[in-house]
């Protein structure tokens, strides 16, 4: 079971980026938010991560949040999180990620996952966007969800479609050559049979790859 547990946890890293103001508003300043003040039940923290969940209304799959600090700057993280083409490099578990088109800040990124031997793949296109904000430091928020308009076209026997997928990086320069505050959070509703409690444990996890995958990768840019 502890192995089955840490394959979930990696797959679930895969089905990354990015709730919307329903998961959490658009901050001005993104420095001084604290997730407590917005219904997030804190849950445990791991060395400089705080992990937190909130419940959606009408899901047995709650949101999941980490909030913590880069030592890159927001700009630096953001060239990282919007690398779509190049997941497959640092997320584990994403077999295929590619930008299917680009309008403005808007774009349409198409990614399948390879799950553990008995779960079928994921895949869908999720739509993202992403915005430049006021406040003491500078703030980049990412956005995204599926867009299942274009997900109903993709092919049912390669892969199965999430039910729900979405969430939101958002960045914040706390002191100019300090670094960032990074909050990091994602609603997913996998689709098929795979149980809740598993998946939702496996999710908590699955967060903290996630988080340290791109802070790995932004240091190493």
């Amino acid at each position: 079971m502890v192995h089955i547990m840490r394959r979930y946890s990696t797959w679930v890293n895969s089905v990354l980026f990015f709730a919307i103001s329903a998961i959490c508003p658009v901050l001005a300043d993104g420095a001084d938010w604290r997730p407590e003040t917005d219904g997030w039940e804190s849950i445990r923290q791991v060395g400089d991560i705080q992990l937190y969940r909130r419940s959606v209304e009408g899901s047995a799959f709650p949101a999941q949040l980490a909030h913590t600090r880069f030592k890159v700057s927001a700009r630096g993280v953001f060239d990282v999180i919007t690398d779509y083409n190049h997941f497959t490099d640092f997320v584990p578990s994403v077999a295929e990620s590619r930008i299917l088109d680009t309008s403005g800040r808007t774009n349409r990124v198409y990614q399948r996952l390879e799950l553990p031997m008995l779960v079928a793949d994921r895949h869908y296109i999720i739509k993202t966007e992403d915005q430049v904000g006021r406040g003491r430091g500078e703030t980049i928020r990412v956005d995204w969800q599926l867009d299942e308009e274009r997900s109903r076209s993709l092919e049912k026997d390669i892969a199965v479609l999430p039910k729900a997928f979405s969430g939101f990086w958002q960045l914040t320069n706390v002191v100019p050559g300090s670094g960032c505050e990074a909050v990091y959070s994602i609603h997913v509703e996998p689709g098929g049979k795979l149980p809740a409690w598993l998946f939702n444990r496996a999710a908590e996890n699955y967060v903290l790859d996630v988080v340290e995958a791109v802070r790995e990768r932004a240091s190493s840019h």
